[in-house]
């Protein structure tokens, strides 16, 4: 179940929050966010899976803990479902099939033994758990709150596009030197060496939190009728994000 009510030890009014649910791509997001913002404090240091935290603060992971902000700008990462108490908010938002996909095998190697079907129909963590989630931070009226939307889809589909309209909104002109680079630093090939880095020298980590290996695969746990009940779940909100699946599906 999802903490609607994490709110850091220390909270300014201008911390900027990332808020996803589980597994919609907030890794990389704050991979590229952080190599961003450390060069524009001409800091000679990359983002690295050891590292990111120190960047991109966790607010399940520190909300017991004082932050200490070095940062132009202080990025906390959570999965809270909508929380007043965030005034600048980016929700990143991914497709409910391939995040029900990937949350799946993240809750395998924490132990979950249920099957694919069993994982999508449970409420605390299955496809209706997005919907509350995104419906949460959709729907929710807060004049006094900033929320940048960002659909995942795009941010592969266009990443300078979509980072450069997201810093715009932040009020940052980017140069293309420092967006090209922070994009490249975050690339899945260098993250996934980051991570297997890590996992050289701490030989208690076991999972691989980032890319496929050891994962099963959309065409392995998606069947036609476990994509359909997905999409009928959540036609409401697939309609006005993903209406291309209505049709398909219909």
């Amino acid at each position: 179940m999802i903490d609607q009510n994490l709110v850091v030890k220390n909270p300014m009014h201008d911390d900027i929050y990332i808020v996803e649910f589980p597994k919609s791509g907030v890794t990389w997001l704050s991979h590229i966010i952080s190599n961003i913002e450390l060069q524009l404090i001409n800091r000679d240091e990359i983002a690295t899976f050891y590292n990111i935290q120190k960047y991109i603060i966790d607010v399940h992971q520190t909300k017991e803990t004082m932050i200490n902000r070095f940062l132009n700008r202080t990025f906390i990462k959570s999965h809270s479902q909508f929380n007043y108490n965030y005034i600048f908010v980016i929700y990143l938002m991914r497709h409910p099939v391939d995040v029900m996909v990937s949350y799946y095998n993240m809750m395998i190697h924490s132990g979950y033994k249920a099957d694919f079907e069993t994982f999508v129909k449970d409420e605390a963590y299955g496809v209706m758990a997005w919907k509350k989630h995104i419906k949460s931070w959709m729907y929710k009226r807060n004049d006094a709150q900033r929320i940048h939307f960002l659909k995942y889809e795009n941010l592969i589909e266009n990443t300078a596009q979509e980072i450069r309209f997201l810093y715009k909104n932040l009020g940052v002109r980017l140069s293309d030197k420092i967006l090209s680079k922070a994009i490249q630093n975050a690339n899945l090939e260098d993250m996934m060496e980051s991570e297997e880095h890590y996992r050289t020298y701490n030989k208690n980590y076991t999972m691989s939190f980032i890319g496929k290996k050891n994962k099963k695969s959309k065409s392995e746990l998606l069947t036609n009728d476990i994509e359909k009940y997905i999409v009928n779940a959540t036609k409401d909100e697939l309609r006005e994000l993903y209406p291309e699946d209505i049709v398909n599906l219909q």
